[in-house]
């Protein structure tokens, strides 16, 4: 029998998209938040910490049976609304996690993605609905699951046509009294399966110090990004009251990552040129066509001269020097020459 999360089935590694987040190719995204949300201000407050300092993703749970005995009552579906409204107001893609296949399409209307807690690995009715909803699907790994155990669950999503799935390593039970994070799952899964696999530090450790470390470690090994847990008074926080980081904590974290938000942010505006620059050449290479059904040249010289002169008026507007801009657009003019001779050559057009 193939199986759909195997390298055997698919050769090319899996691109998970989620908002503007890409991962398995985006460098190392950071999804953040609390480990549940308490009320709208906390929520809020927290989006914009996680924001400013580089996270890609916001995250914060509202259902939990860990919170119900601990005396903390989750927020539900008023929760799962806090956090989109949050995520909205900030700009970031939202998840949370989700316990019943009953509430797997109203929660789906909300976030961006929707998570499988370890807990819930192998209900397969609830993967079945998380898979129905064709969310992208952050499925951790449950504390006593063999890596094939964590691959066989994830089927269960692929199976409703729904390939949009992350892996999560969260940390397996071991003979200490905090789970013990599998750091080396990460490339191990990597080699059997084309899914993303991140890594969720923060409940799998017994004091928030031990946080950072991790997720360094997750780094190090290729991972496709890190989940981290971050309460503005960790001490205080009703549930993973030590695996919390603090907001400043988070910060400094996210410097040791190499991530901050402005450099981060360069980093997406240069991914944008280039796929501009590929909409581009789709484009010309149209146009080319249409010459060359006309008959006409590729080399239209008016025309490029007219396109430089608007070129150059646009960056003196933008207080861009005019000189290298016309340069970079030469470039760009003598791409497009090329991709259209090419387009005629193998279209037998001459």
């Amino acid at each position: 029998m193939e199986r759909k999360t195997h390298r055997d089935a698919q050769t090319t590694d899996t691109v998970v998209t989620v908002g503007d987040v890409r991962f398995g190719v985006d460098p190392f995204p950071v999804v953040a938040g609390p480990c549940v949300i308490e009320s709208a201000d906390q929520i809020h407050s927290i989006a914009k910490h996680v924001q400013q300092a580089g996270a890609r993703m916001l995250r914060g749970n509202t259902v939990t049976v860990i919170g119900e005995t601990a005396g903390f009552s989750p927020l539900g579906l008023d929760g799962v609304r806090m956090l989109a409204e949050a995520g909205a107001e900030v700009g970031l893609p939202t998840v949370t996690q989700i316990a019943e296949p009953r509430d797997a399409a109203e929660v789906a209307n909300h976030v961006d993605m929707l998570e499988i807690g370890s807990g819930n690995m192998q209900n397969f009715e609830l993967l079945k609905a998380v898979g129905e909803t064709q969310k992208p699907v952050l499925l951790k790994r449950g504390q006593s699951a063999t890596l094939d155990e964590w691959l066989w669950a994830a089927e269960y999503v692929l199976a409703e046509g729904n390939s949009n799935v992350v892996l999560c390593e969260r940390g397996i039970r071991a003979f200490e009294r905090t789970d013990t994070l599998d750091i080396a799952a990460v490339p191990s899964i990597q080699e059997t399966s084309h899914l993303p696999v991140i890594v969720f530090p923060s409940h799998a450790v017994s004091d928030a110090a031990s946080v950072a470390p991790l997720a360094l470690a997750a780094q190090g090994v290729g991972a496709s990004g890190v989940v981290i847990e971050v309460h503005e008074t960790p001490s205080e926080a009703p549930i993973n009251s030590t695996g919390q980081l603090s907001p400043a904590d988070f910060g400094i974290l996210m410097d040791r990552l190499g991530i901050n938000r402005l450099r981060d942010a360069v980093d997406l505006i240069d991914r944008d040129i280039v796929r501009l620059l590929a909409r581009r050449r789709r484009v010309t290479t149209k146009i080319g066509r249409v010459k060359a059904d006309r008959g006409m040249p590729v080399l239209i010289p008016n025309r490029e001269e007219e396109l430089l002169a608007i070129i150059k008026e646009e960056a003196k507007l933008q207080g861009l020097d005019e000189s290298y801009v016309s340069m970079l657009f030469e470039m760009v003019l003598a791409d497009s020459r090329k991709a259209q001779e090419l387009d005629r050559a193998e279209r037998g057009s001459g």
